[in-house]
This record gives C-alpha cells, sequence and structure tokens, in this order.
C-alpha cells in the first residue's frame, strides 16, 4: 500500500490527504494559490470551504506562512475565495474524523 501524504487544514486543523486541499504559497512575489502544489515556497493547506479560508484569513494563514499577508496577497486570496461554492449549515457543523474536536472527543472517552 502506497503512503498517502497527509496535510493540515490551517483554517479548521483537520489532518486529510495532500491532493484533497489547495495549497497556498508564499514566493518572493507575494502570496498565491498554488493549483499544481509544487511550486517553490513556504506553503500552507486549507479546505475548499469557505469557513476554513475565513478563518486561515483572519491571521492562520498569515502565521502557517510566517508573513503579514499584504493588501494586495489578501484581494488575491479573496477572489479565490469568492470562487468556492456556498457551504450548507450541514457542511459546516459536522466535525469529520481527524479533527481536533473529534480527536479531543476521543481521547476523553
Amino acid at each position: 500500500m502506497k503512503h498517502v501524504p497527509q496535510r493540515t487544514c490551517v483554517g479548521c486543523h483537520q489532518v486529510l490527504p495532500k491532493r484533497t486541499l489547495i495549497r497556498i504559497v508564499r514566493t518572493p512575489g507575494g502570496v498565491q494559490v498554488d493549483p499544481t502544489g509544487k511550486a517553490a515556497g513556504r506553503g500552507a493547506y486549507l479546505h475548499n470551504k469557505r469557513s476554513c479560508w475565513g478563518h486561515g484569513l483572519k491571521g492562520a494563514l498569515a502565521h502557517a506562512l510566517k508573513t503579514e499577508l499584504t493588501g494586495q496577497d489578501r484581494q488575491h486570496l479573496l477572489e479565490f475565495l469568492a470562487s468556492l461554492p456556498e457551504e450548507t449549515s450541514e457542511q459546516q457543523e459536522l466535525p469529520t474524523k481527524g479533527s481536533r474536536s473529534t480527536e479531543k472527543n476521543e481521547m476523553t472517552e
């Protein structure tokens, strides 16, 4: 069985296969979305959920990338956020296996 790389969404802290998340990369030219997942630079990962992007843009993304988001970086990321599908209330509320809230519950049981 082949090893599947795992990454953590900086918005919700859920651990998932790398290919299911969107990579954001810090380059000398600024912060940008990396659809290939192979661009050079420090990277961080987010779900394709608006709620995760909202948390990420509040500061988690900048912290993970070890940089301050410029106005231009933020505008570019907000444009990508606008292209994401709307979430239903069920998608926002359901913790899934691998999320921190689920892991904490399992550890206390």
